[in-house]
């Protein structure tokens, strides 16, 4: 009976207040709504309470924001108004979300303290009239779930992780739930990760050359920077190494000399793939093979150009390379997926190169050694 006279009288909106809109501004007008609306909140008066909650929604513009969503649904589930909970939860979005930017915000009131205080200490008596419900299951654990994200229950590293838990396990038993776009967009604390992740590595490089590169060459040093996609174990990498050495004898090329002691510059693009063997929550291994193109030549400076004939010290080919690397994870970050991190990466290979056929002071491979910073960023699901 109660319920049935709540909406007979949920049109008859309160004729005061809407004939001293003419004569009074609009945040007067919300601000007066609220303070009535706490009113009979605080008198337990469920039915003027809902008149004046749907009296709000009635003076809410596109330049004014009478209550805050989290407001709102705090008074629906005291009032035991499911339904028109559900119907803004299923269509909340991010748009609507950046669009309430533009509006501006409620009169600064103690509504809100009062409401949550209050519910907060109330929260057995407010599961239990959802339990008591004549919602359908889904909308009970729903309804559940809501009551615990609204009033902030589960605060603290366990709490939170065991509330993720129930989320997940929600979505599991009602994967096409139409709550599932909020709950993936605001509930959880920890995001549920994705089957992929991209990241970026950005490393400090030292070669050292065999056979005749390491008779002509000194050690390389440079850096060496990839983008990376991972999905369920498999690593894939575009990557770029660029360094220089100074020659430590001259090389000769079509009778022309490249002299000891001049610079020189190495540069590697490659393409790599790789499985992960070993993934924990502070180390992760996993090797990798690839190939690309490398080049070899004297370095390029505008202000100061190289004489012509070193256009025949300029060495290039392609290379297989293979390598292993090891991540030392320094942290997650705030608010990031689950096993998204970011540390330390050290990289061990070796180049397989091929940049002259015919001279052997060009000859040879790079053993190379990498330490530097990597992160790993997990996608939500």
């Amino acid at each position: 009976m109660y319920r049935l006279i709540l909406l007979l009288l949920l049109p008859i909106l309160p004729q005061a207040l809407f004939s001293q809109t003419d004569s009074i501004s609009l945040p007067a007008a919300i601000s007066n709504a609220r303070r009535s609306l706490l009113q009979a909140f605080e008198n337990d008066d469920r039915l003027q309470a809902q008149r004046w909650l749907d009296s709000l929604r009635r003076l809410e513009d596109g330049r004014n924001r009478t209550l805050e969503w989290d407001e709102r649904w705090l008074f629906y589930l005291w009032l035991e108004n499911y339904s028109p909970m559900f119907s803004e939860v299923r269509g909340f979005t991010r748009g609507m979300e950046m669009q309430s930017f533009y509006q501006s915000r409620p009169p600064e009131d103690s509504l809100f303290i009062r409401l949550d205080t209050r519910l907060f200490k109330e929260q057995a008596y407010l599961f239990d009239q959802i339990r008591k419900s004549a919602l359908n299951p889904e909308e009970r654990a729903f309804a559940t779930l809501l009551l615990n994200y609204l009033l902030r229950l589960s605060t603290g590293e366990q709490a939170e992780k065991a509330f993720d838990d129930q989320l997940n396990g929600f979505l599991k038993q009602y994967p096409n739930s139409t709550f599932k776009p909020f709950i993936r967009a605001r509930m959880y604390n920890k995001l549920p990760p994705s089957d992929y992740a991209v990241g970026i590595d950005l490393l400090f490089l030292n070669g050292n050359w065999s056979d005749g590169l390491e008779r002509s060459f000194r050690p390389f040093f440079g850096v060496d920077m990839a983008f990376l996609y991972w999905r369920k174990r498999m690593n894939a990498a575009f990557r770029f190494a660029i360094g220089g050495q100074k020659l430590s004898r001259d090389v000769v090329e079509n009778g022309y000399v490249w002299p000891e002691k001049d610079g020189s510059t190495f540069i590697a693009v490659e393409l790599e793939g790789g499985y992960d063997l070993y993934n924990r929550a502070k180390l992760r291994i996993f090797p990798s093979l690839g190939g690309g193109v490398s080049s070899l030549h004297p370095p390029e400076e505008e202000d100061n150009p190289n004489p012509d004939y070193y256009d025949h010290f300029k060495f290039h080919g392609w290379h297989l390379v293979a390598a292993i690397q090891a991540d030392v994870k320094l942290g997650s970050g705030q608010n990031n997926v689950t096993s998204s991190y970011h540390g330390l990466r050290v990289r061990i290979g070796r180049r397989w190169l091929k940049l002259s056929a015919d001279n052997p002071a060009i000859q040879g491979n790079m053993f190379f050694f990498a330490v530097g910073y990597t992160i790993f960023g997990r996608q939500a699901r």
